[in-house]
């Protein structure tokens, strides 16, 4: 509390400073004012400079960058930042032009202070396909920004050169309910590329014996890789039993039935908490013999699910690391199965879901009231990327 107090007196000083210009009373000044003595050594900021931006990019203002202290070590969370407040920001979204100034500041235990002014420009939008995206160090292996271009569009403009779907209620893949008492039929119709980005809506309707209706989109049949990065920029539906997802599934089974062959969960999400997600690996023996190990992100106060983000993993052959915009939140290193040797199960090709469930046990099959589906219940997605590492 004490340092909470200093940093908020710290911050109404810059603030009084910034509006007042004032020449000093020579009469005030005092020759043999002491000076403040030192502790420590200064923080620093790292990957902070100026930013240029176009309209429609999601911005989140301390991606890419972090503070160090010598004593304290990471202090990225005790940045504040000032002139957030005059972005043209919706959602996280920019959406108008100019140019702004931010001020960052950060403060570490022993009260020294930095801060550092940059300079965020705001450019028209331009049309630059997000499969062109490169990232250090990887490959591009597969990607689908939803531009509704491709020679097998179905009618909803999924390109099916990419894509398959899961249809149905589970049965015919032998998971009553999925597995999981989930309450929604799945439809291709529920999937539709519009704009530039691919909308899975839940709806409010009786169809194939359940009362709701999704889409549920896998590439089994067209994509599968063994290790890489996986990610998605995806904006979620809040309300009370959606269960939307974004995870990996073995291409084929090689150590047999779940969860023996492993399952990677990069994205899931309980609509009723609108400001977390979590991750998650399921391994061990096949099922109820199976384990798992998960984590919790938990967005800052002015974000949740709602708005776009960028959800990934980056899989190696000892380690996944997961990641929301960018920030590593989730390490795993040790995993299992039975009857096989480490690094299995997850020494295999595995392949993309994206789907939205309603119901089911991840939430303690809880129901949504009728009155969410007044407007639109959809799981947007903008793009869908898979990286290879490079070698050495």
């Amino acid at each position: 509390m004490k340092k909470l107090n200093i940093f908020v007196i710290f911050i109404s000083i810059i603030f009084l400073t910034a509006c007042m210009d004032i020449a000093p009373d020579e009469s005030t000044i005092v020759e043999d004012t002491p000076t403040p003595t030192v502790t420590g050594n200064f923080p620093i900021f790292q990957g902070l400079d100026d930013m240029t931006y176009y309209v429609g990019q999601s911005f989140y203002p301390t991606t890419g960058i972090t503070a160090i202290d010598t004593e304290d070590g990471d202090i990225t969370h005790l940045i504040y930042i000032l002139g957030l407040e005059q972005l043209p920001l919706s959602s996280n979204v920019l959406i108008d032009i100019g140019e702004f100034e931010l001020t960052y500041i950060i403060i570490d235990s022993d009260f020294n202070w930095v801060t550092q002014v940059i300079t965020l420009t705001i450019l028209e939008e331009i049309k630059i396909s997000n499969c062109a995206f490169e990232r250090e160090g990887y490959i591009l292996t597969w990607c689908d920004d939803f531009q509704g271009e491709g020679e097998n569009l179905n009618e909803q403009g999924v390109n099916l050169d990419n894509w398959g779907f899961q249809l149905g209620t589970g049965t015919e893949y032998g998971l009553t309910n999925w597995g999981n008492n989930e309450q929604q039929f799945y439809r291709s119709e529920n999937a539709n590329v519009f704009d530039g980005q691919l909308f899975i809506e839940a709806k409010l309707e009786n169809f194939g014996g359940k009362p709701y209706t999704s889409a549920r989109l896998y590439t089994k049949n067209t994509f599968s890789q063994q290790y890489g990065r996986f990610e998605a920029m995806i904006k979620l539906p809040a309300g009370e039993g959606m269960w939307p997802a974004f995870w990996l599934m073995p291409k084929d089974d090689i150590y047999g039935g779940w969860a023996n062959s492993g399952e990677i969960d990069i994205m899931e999400a309980r609509g009723r908490l609108t400001r977390e997600i979590s991750s998650a690996l399921h391994f061990g023996g096949i099922w109820p013999n199976n384990t798992y190990t998960s984590k919790r992100y938990t967005f800052q106060s002015d974000q949740s699910i709602e708005g776009y983000h960028l959800y990934a993993v980056e899989w190696d052959e000892t380690e996944f690391r997961f990641y929301v915009n960018d920030i590593l939140y989730h390490t795993v290193t040790q995993w299992h199965n039975t009857g096989y040797d480490y690094p299995a199960p997850f020494d295999q090709p595995f392949y993309i879901i994206l789907n939205l469930a309603v119901g089911g046990g991840f939430d303690g099959n809880r129901i949504p009231p009728a009155s969410l589906f007044d407007n639109p219940v959809e799981m947007i997605v903008s793009y869908v990327r898979v990286y290879q590492k490079i070698s050495n």
